[in-house]
């Protein structure tokens, strides 16, 4: 009985250090396996990304600063063109860049990228909520909401539209999603002819992989693109990063924790940034990341912090999806009695830079309302006839002519 016990508490002696032993490894997380279409996927999303961001940035006043995630507007509108069909199915997928790749492939792709994203780095903290909230005056085709409950995780639900409670129920998700970032989506009452919003949110925080010493943070000039300058802490730091010097730009990758996320700086030496942009199209990217190269250098970056907030209806619009804003539109699989169109994608983010790391935070809200045609427009300003009546009986009471409103004869 000794000996059985004494072998049992040495087994128990070499588990607990075997536990130990797996316990002390660093968890580094895990890699991102992808099909060879859910790797053209990427290059498609890559290639929306530069579109909308080019298209957003040439509205974009030049003094000011721009900030997106494409990756929550495909989402959102994602999930919105689970309900369109004919035409205007047919410009959502052409404007997002969906078309190549079947409905369910599209859904089973951000399902794994809402699914694995997240683990591939215990040190990273990346989330991505989405939800749907539909008038309870509505009823919206059920596999509508199930596709997008199923692929997205959509938290679904429906609500009292006409009550200010929605509204604010609707922007504590947004702000308890984005870890109070981002505090409303909603700034107003919801309109009355509202019947729906799909919205996504995503978080993302994480350290540099070589932290930035704050002491050696120091205020120094930043130029303007105007010509000016301003004066501005700027972050000194130095390791091995993969950068490239090209022709036109230099460029740097700055990796957070365990090298599973970076950010890509790129600063144009002979154009505006405006002006680079322009010619920055999917093709020129992957030239550009795949002339990456480790190198040890020094680093001077400024450290900043600022939010934004646009509605993308227009540049949608104008990058082919008018059709989904029309009267027009066709999302009869929302709801077979059709009537219905997106009145609104407003976008809101939030990045913030220092010698730890990145913190950001984007929503993208769709608004699905009621079709509303166009006012009739009437602009009286040639001569013309007036008349003063009884409604009922039609009787004239008066009668006149304006020829100048201006005279006071």
């Amino acid at each position: 009985m000794i000996r059985k016990a004494i072998t049992l508490l040495s087994l128990s002696a070499l588990t607990i250090t075997a536990c130990k032993k797996v316990d002390s490894k660093p968890d580094t997380g895990k890699d991102l396996s992808l099909t060879a279409a859910e790797q053209q996927k990427v290059a498609a999303d890559n290639a929306f990304s530069l579109k909308l961001f080019n298209a957003t940035l040439t509205g974009n006043a030049d003094a000011d600063n721009l900030f997106l995630s494409p990756l929550s507007v495909s989402m959102a509108v994602g999930m919105t063109s689970n309900g369109a069909f004919g035409q205007t199915l047919h410009d959502i997928r052409n404007t997002m860049n969906f078309n190549g790749f079947t409905e369910d492939q599209v859904n089973s792709y951000y399902h794994k990228m809402i699914t694995e994203l997240p683990q591939l780095d215990p040190k990273t903290t990346l989330k991505f909520a989405n939800s749907i909230w539909y008038a309870n005056t509505f009823t919206p085709i059920p596999a509508f909401l199930q596709a997008n409950a199923s692929n997205y995780n959509a938290r679904v639900q429906s609500a009292d539209f006409t009550s200010a409670a929605t509204r604010d129920d609707i922007n504590n998700w947004v702000s308890n999603a984005t870890d109070g970032k981002i505090t409303n989506i909603i700034d107003n009452n919801i309109p009355t002819n509202a019947r729906m919003y799909l919205i996504n949110a995503i978080y993302f925080k994480s350290g540099w992989a070589t932290k930035f010493d704050a002491t050696q943070t120091k205020t120094d000039t930043f130029y303007l693109p105007s010509g000016g300058t301003v004066q501005t802490p700027l972050m000194n730091g130095e390791g091995d990063f993969n950068s490239a010097n090209a022709a036109d730009a230099r460029i740097l990758e700055l990796p957070y924790t365990n090298n599973k996320f970076s950010m890509v700086i790129l600063m144009p030496t002979q154009k505006s940034v405006k002006e680079y942009a322009a010619g920055l199209d999917s093709a020129k990217w992957q030239t550009l990341m795949a002339g990456l190269g480790k190198t040890h250098a020094t680093v001077t970056m400024p450290k900043f912090k600022f939010s934004y907030d646009t509605d993308l209806k227009n540049i949608l619009s104008n990058m082919g999806m008018a059709n989904a804003f029309s009267d027009i539109a066709d999302f009869t699989r929302i709801n077979a009695a059709g009537g219905l169109s997106i009145t609104e994608v407003k976008h809101k983010a939030y990045v913030e830079v220092n010698e730890d790391g990145t913190t950001a935070a984007a929503v993208t809200s769709v608004s699905v309302g009621a079709t509303v045609a166009a006012p009739n427009y009437f602009k009286f300003d040639h001569p013309f006839i007036f008349a003063i009546r009884e409604m009922k009986t039609g009787l004239v009471l008066f009668t006149g002519v304006v020829n100048n409103p201006t005279l006071s004869q």
